[in-house]
C-alpha cells in the first residue's frame, strides 16, 4: 500500500467509522488495524466469513458484550511466582465468561453457518476455573468468604470481634453524653476510638490516638476495648495473608490453562472485530464481489456519503486498463476516483461493499493516488511541485498490481506543458501495466485517450440549462468542462465570453464541436435506451399479467370440477341407499371412479402440443425435464431421458417445454428417486378411488426404482377392491403380467405384479 493512500482514499475513515461497532477496546483497536489482503484465496474466504456473520445478524442475536484486554495480565504470569490481583482476576473471570457463552453459541449453529463454526472450537468454557474464580471473587473487586473455609472463618471473628467492640463504645458514648457529645464510634489507624472532650480522664481511661485541628476533640481509644482492638488486629492480618495465599492458589490456576487463555482472548477479538465489520457491512447494505483482472461495478456508491445519510447518486465503474474521465467540476469526478479506491481496499479487508450482485473486482497489492491540494508549505512546494513529486514516487513503483488514481493531471502549470506531460505519464503507466483511472480537463489529454487501445474515455454528464450535475460516466463519449457555458450561466458580460471565443484555436474549436455532437448523440441514444427499457419492463408485466389470468382461470376450472366431483359423490350416496344389490352398489363405485379420473385428466388438459421425439418436456409431478426419446401413440407412453434414466410417462403427464436440456445438464441431474421403496402395497381399509391413486404412486415408484416384482394387498372382502386393482392392472402402461398369490404369498387376497 502507497504511503498516504489510505488518508487520500479515506480508507482510515472507514476503519474509524467501523471500529465504533466494537464491544471492546481490544477490538476496536483489531478494526483499526485492518489492512488490505493481497491473495485472493484469503480475500474470498474473508468476505464469506463477514457474508456469513451478516445473514447470522439479520436472523439473531449475536450473545457479544464488553469485555476487557487480559494480554498483557496473562503474559504476566510467564514469570515464576507471579501473583495477579483481585482485579485482574476478575478481568480474566469476564473473560472466561464471555468464552463460555459464545463457544456454546458458536458450537450450537446449524450447517448453514459453518464457515464461522469454527470460532466455537477455538474458544474454551473454562469449566472448573471458571467456578473456582466465581467462588472466589465478585465483580466488584472483592474476595468473597467463600474463597475458602479459613478466610469464612476469620471474617466471621472479625465481625463478632467489631460487633462487640462497637457496642462496648456505643454503650460509652450513650453513658457519657457530656463528654461525648456526638456520640461518634469511628477508626484511627484500624483501631476502633471514640470521639471525646479533653478532659474524658474524668471518667474513663483511654488512649489519645488523634485530635482534631481545634483541638477541642480527641480520638481515644477507651482502655477496656484495647485488647478486643489487639485482637481485631491480629484477625485483619490473617485475613491479609490467607487472601495473599488464595491470590496465590488462583494465580496458579490461571497460570495453568494460560495458553488456552490466550488462544480464547485472541478469538474474542477476532470475533469482536467481525462483529464490527459485519455490522457496517450490513448498513451498507454491502454485496460480495467477484474478482477477476478488471473493475466492473454496478450502481456503485461511496461508503462514506452513504453513511452520512446524504442522497448517493449510484455510479457505474467499468475499468478494463485504463480510464480518463472528462467532463466540468462539479459532475462527481473525484468522488468517483475515490469510491473506486475505497472500494477495492475495503473488498480485500473483508467489507461488503455498497455495489449491486455481479460487480467485480481486480485484485491489487498497491493502491497509489494523487488527489486533491498537495502544496507543501514546510518544503516550500507550489501545488505543482507537489503533485511531481508525488506522481514521481508513484511512477517507480507502479505495476500490473497497481491501480492508480490521479485527479486533474497536468494542472496547475501551463496548459499546453500540462497537457503533454500528462500524456507522457499515461503512456509510461501503460507501459507498466498499471490500472490507472484519471481525470482532466485538457483536450489533447481527452483526444489521445480517445484514440489509445490501452485507455478508454467517459464522461461526467451534465445538464446545461439547469448547470447541475447528473453523476453519471457516460463511456466512450468526451466531456466538456463547460467553462465557458458556466461562466455565461453565471452572468458573464457577452463581450467577455465572445473574446474567450475567439482565442481559441480553430483546432480547440473543431474539438469542442465534435465534443458537443459526441454528447448530444449519446444522450440521443441513451433516451432511446430508456424507452427500449420501458417497452421491455410493460412486456414482462403484460406477460405476468397473462400468466396470472391462466392460472386464474385453470384454479377457476379446479374449483368447478371439484364442485361436479362432490355434486356426483353426494348423488352416488344417495343412489347407494337406495341401490338394493351389492351389483348395483359396486357399478355405481366404478361410475364414481371413472368420473374423478376423467374429471383429473380434464384439469390438466392445457393447449397441447404433439409431442414428438427429440422434445423437450416436463414432467407434471415432479417438475423435472427431460429430452423424448419414443412416442406410443397406441398405449398414450412416451419414453422420457431424465438425467440419466430412462423413463416412461403418460402422455396426459408430461408438458412441451420451450428450453432444451443441455448434454452436460443431462449428465450432471439426479433424478429423485423415493428415497425409501418396499415392494409391497397394503391397500387393506382403502376405499376404492383412493386404492387405485395409491396403486398409481406405487407403480410409479416401483419403476423409477425398477423394481421388477411387487406385491398388492387387497385381501378378501366382498372381492370389490380386488376385482378394481386387478382392472386397473390390465390398463397400466407398467405391468407385464400379473397373478393371485400363491398359498404361501396370501393366496387370493394378494395380487404379484410383474412389470416391464
Amino acid at each position: 500500500m502507497f504511503k498516504g493512500v489510505e488518508y487520500h482514499l479515506e480508507f482510515n475513515k472507514i476503519l474509524e467509522v467501523s471500529s465504533g461497532f466494537a464491544k471492546s477496546t481490544p477490538g476496536k483497536l483489531a478494526v483499526l488495524s485492518i489492512t488490505p489482503l493481497t491473495k485472493k484465496e484469503e480475500i474470498e474466504r474473508n468476505l464469506q466469513i463477514t457474508d456469513t456473520f451478516l445473514k447470522l445478524l439479520s436472523e439473531r442475536q449475536l450473545p457479544l458484550e464488553t469485555f476487557p484486554d487480559i494480554f498483557a495480565t496473562v503474559n504476566k504470569l510467564s514469570a515464576e511466582g507471579a501473583i495477579l490481583s483481585v482485579e485482574e482476576l476478575v478481568s480474566i473471570l469476564k473473560v472466561i465468561r464471555q468464552s463460555s457463552v459464545l463457544k456454546k453459541f458458536f458450537s450450537n449453529l446449524d450447517d448453514r453457518f459453518s464457515r464461522i463454526k469454527y470460532f466455537g472450537e477455538r474458544l474454551s468454557s473454562f469449566e472448573g476455573l471458571k467456578e473456582t474464580l466465581e467462588r472466589s471473587v465478585d465483580d466488584t473487586g472483592e474476595i468473597l468468604d467463600t474463597a475458602s473455609p479459613k478466610l469464612k472463618s476469620i471474617r466471621k471473628n472479625i465481625r463478632i470481634t467489631a460487633s462487640r467492640i462497637r457496642e462496648k463504645l456505643e454503650s460509652l458514648v450513650n453513658r457519657y453524653e457530656d463528654l461525648c457529645p456526638d456520640k461518634i464510634v469511628t477508626e484511627r489507624d484500624g483501631r476502633y476510638v471514640v470521639l471525646a472532650k479533653p478532659h474524658f480522664k474524668k471518667k474513663f481511661s483511654g488512649i489519645v490516638h488523634d485530635k482534631s485541628s481545634s483541638g477541642q476533640t480527641l480520638y481515644v481509644e477507651p482502655t477496656f476495648v484495647v485488647e478486643d482492638n489487639n485482637k481485631l488486629r491480629e484477625l485483619k492480618v490473617e485475613e491479609r495473608e490467607e487472601i495473599k495465599r488464595i491470590l496465590f492458589d488462583l494465580s496458579q490456576k490461571v497460570r495453568e490453562r494460560q495458553e488456552e487463555l490466550l488462544v480464547s482472548f485472541k478469538t474474542l477479538v477476532e470475533i469482536d472485530k467481525r462483529y464490527a465489520i459485519s455490522l457496517i457491512s450490513l448498513k451498507l447494505q454491502g454485496t460480495l464481489p467477484e474478482f477477476c483482472e478488471e473493475i466492473n461495478l454496478k450502481e456503485a456508491k461511496h461508503p462514506l456519503i452513504l453513511l452520512s445519510g446524504k442522497n448517493v447518486v449510484p455510479v457505474d465503474i467499468n475499468l478494463k486498463n485504463g480510464l480518463v474521465i472528462t467532463g466540468p467540476n462539479t459532475g462527481g469526478k473525484t468522488v468517483t476516483l475515490k469510491t473506486v479506491g475505497l472500494l477495492s481496499m475495503m473488498a480485500q479487508s473483508g467489507f461488503l461493499i455498497p455495489v449491486s450482485e455481479g460487480s467485480k473486482l481486480k485484485i491489487f497489492r498497491k493502491w497509489m493516488a494523487d488527489i486533491g491540494d498537495e502544496q507543501s508549505i514546510e518544503q516550500s512546494l507550489s501545488t505543482f511541485s507537489a503533485h511531481v513529486r508525488n506522481i514521481s514516487k508513484i511512477l517507480k513503483e507502479a505495476d500490473k498490481d497497481s491501480l492508480v488514481l490521479l485527479d486533474e493531471l497536468g494542472a496547475g502549470t501551463d496548459p499546453i506543458e500540462g497537457s503533454t506531460l500528462a500524456v507522457g505519464i499515461l503512456k509510461y503507466l501503460k507501459k507498466r501495466g498499471a490500472k490507472v483511472i484519471t481525470t482532466t480537463h485538457f483536450t489533447p489529454v481527452k483526444l489521445f485517450a480517445y484514440k489509445d487501445d490501452y485507455y478508454d474515455v467517459a464522461s461526467v454528464m451534465f445538464d446545461e440549462e439547469t448547470l447541475k450535475p447528473l453523476y453519471k460516466l457516460a463511456y466512450g463519449v468526451i466531456g466538456r468542462s463547460y467553462a465557458l457555458v458556466i461562466a455565461e450561466k453565471y452572468g458573464m458580460p457577452e463581450e467577455v465570453i465572445e473574446t474567450a471565443r475567439s482565442l481559441m484555436t480553430a483546432e480547440d474549436r473543431l474539438a469542442e464541436d465534435i465534443i458537443a455532437a459526441l454528447e448530444k448523440e449519446y444522450r440521443k441514444l441513451t433516451e432511446e435506451k430508456e424507452t427500449v427499457e420501458k417497452l421491455k419492463e410493460n412486456l414482462r408485466k403484460k406477460e405476468e399479467e397473462l400468466q396470472r389470468k391462466e392460472k386464474e382461470l385453470k384454479e377457476k376450472s379446479a374449483r368447478e370440477i371439484e364442485k361436479f366431483i362432490e355434486e356426483l359423490k353426494k348423488k352416488s350416496e344417495e343412489v347407494f341407499k337406495k341401490a338394493k344389490s351389492e351389483k348395483a352398489k359396486q357399478e355405481i363405485r366404478q361410475i364414481v371412479i371413472t368420473a374423478k379420473n376423467r374429471a383429473k385428466a380434464l384439469a390438466e388438459v392445457k393447449e397441447v402440443r404433439e409431442v414428438k421425439p427429440g422434445d423437450t418436456v416436463k414432467l407434471l409431478k415432479s417438475g423435472r425435464k427431460g429430452k423424448v426419446l419414443e412416442v406410443d401413440k397406441e398405449r398414450k407412453l412416451a419414453k422420457v431421458l431424465v438425467g440419466g434414466l430412462k423413463v416412461d410417462v403418460k402422455l396426459s403427464q408430461i408438458e412441451p417445454v420451450e428450453e432444451t436440456v443441455k448434454q452436460e445438464e443431462i449428465v450432471r441431474v439426479n433424478v429423485k428417486k423415493p428415497k425409501t421403496f418396499f415392494p409391497e402395497l397394503k391397500l387393506l381399509g382403502m376405499r376404492g378411488e383412493e386404492a387405485l391413486l395409491a396403486v398409481e404412486q406405487f407403480l410409479d415408484d416401483a419403476n423409477l426404482v425398477g423394481v421388477k416384482r411387487v406385491k398388492i394387498v387387497h385381501g378378501y372382502g366382498t372381492g370389490i377392491l380386488k376385482r378394481l386393482v386387478r382392472e386397473y392392472l390390465k390398463e397400466s402402461p407398467y405391468v407385464k403380467s400379473f397373478r393371485p398369490g400363491k398359498i404361501e404369498e396370501g393366496g387370493d387376497g394378494v395380487t404379484i405384479v410383474e412389470l416391464k
